[in-house]
């Protein structure tokens, strides 16, 4: 978790670039006033954790934070306008055309403030950048497209969708360390896996939100509309129905056994944990100091017990 003054400053030099780079007084309001509504900076620790852990000490460290944070938050944009869900979200509340153009200069400028560090190694970062955005938007496409058909397939886009970014934070700060670790990639992946699957369980637990009340070919539907006992095939029932936990199933307690006898809660945190023991091998195993080790571990692995919205 990022310390309180880190925090801060993190946050300042997200509207400093967003200052600096618009000239428009209304969309340059607009966007520090969602930055200001923002209360995790996950991705640009991540880059600062990794900057750190491969002996970085570039003072522009905090810069790229800054930008890492602001095309993340584009991308939540992106994802809320697509999905049409997250309709507390200041975005969503506001003309979509409006807040569609919002997101697209967030995401140029992320990549402008890049291009201004004096680092030898900001075309490396920068393609990082495009990389992982890439793959970012070619993993929401597949999930937009609902096509997704197999366990494999979902965790591909799971992959792509959200370990992207993770990858993209975490390589980008090792980058500019002038640090070249291809496990950092790996274990990105895999931590995203095991974020999405947290993603998918608490979604089960919003069953009008959009994804749900659609029945979308997440890993956790894909997994009940397998039928394997008549307990998966009445929480599908009640998806489709609309109601409250309390109509259907008399309590919210009734409900989560309702959840445990469909295996559909083991099922998930299986895929969680075998994520997350993957990434806690590769990790392990990197060549750096073991409190650097220790502390990557800190920023990834989800509650420790087993995440934008990651994407």
């Amino acid at each position: 978790m990022i310390e309180e003054v880190d925090f801060q400053s993190l946050k300042k030099q997200m509207m400093q670039i967003i200052t600096l780079q618009t000239k428009n007084t209304e969309l340059q309001n607009l966007l520090l006033s969602f930055v200001i509504e923002k209360q995790k900076l996950n991705f640009g620790q991540l880059a600062i954790v990794h900057h750190e852990a491969f002996s970085g000490k570039d003072p522009e460290i905090l810069e790229l934070a800054a930008a890492i944070e602001l095309l993340i938050l584009s991308f939540d944009i992106f994802d809320d306008l697509e999905d049409l869900d997250n309709v507390k979200e200041p975005w969503m509340q506001i003309d979509p055309s409006i807040a569609l153009n919002a997101a697209t200069t967030l995401y140029t400028i992320s990549q402008q403030a890049v291009l201004t560090l004096s680092s030898p190694f900001k075309h490396q970062i920068l393609h990082a950048f495009f990389k992982y955005s890439i793959q970012a938007m070619e993993g929401q496409h597949d999930d937009l497209q609902n096509s997704i058909s197999t366990e494999e397939e979902c965790l591909n886009v799971m992959k792509r969708k959200s370990g992207s970014l993770i990858a993209l934070a975490s390589v980008s700060g090792m980058l500019l360390a002038n640090a070249n670790f291809p496990e950092v990639e790996e274990y990105s992946y895999q931590i995203g896996i095991a974020a999405q699957s947290d993603n998918d369980f608490r979604d089960l637990f919003n069953p009008l939100k959009n994804d749900v009340s659609s029945q979308k070919r997440s890993l956790a539907m894909i997994y009940l509309q397998k039928g394997y006992n008549e307990h998966a095939l009445d929480v599908l029932r009640f998806f489709a129905s609309g109601k409250d936990f309390n109509e259907e199933f008399g309590s919210i307690v009734n409900y989560k056994q309702k959840l445990i006898d469909s295996g559909v809660a083991q099922y998930l945190n299986v895929i969680k944990q075998v994520a997350i023991n993957r990434a806690t091998r590769i990790i392990d195993e990197l060549k750096i100091d073991s409190y650097h080790i220790e502390n990557l571990k800190s920023h990834l692995i989800i509650n420790k017990k087993p995440t934008n919205k990651e994407r």
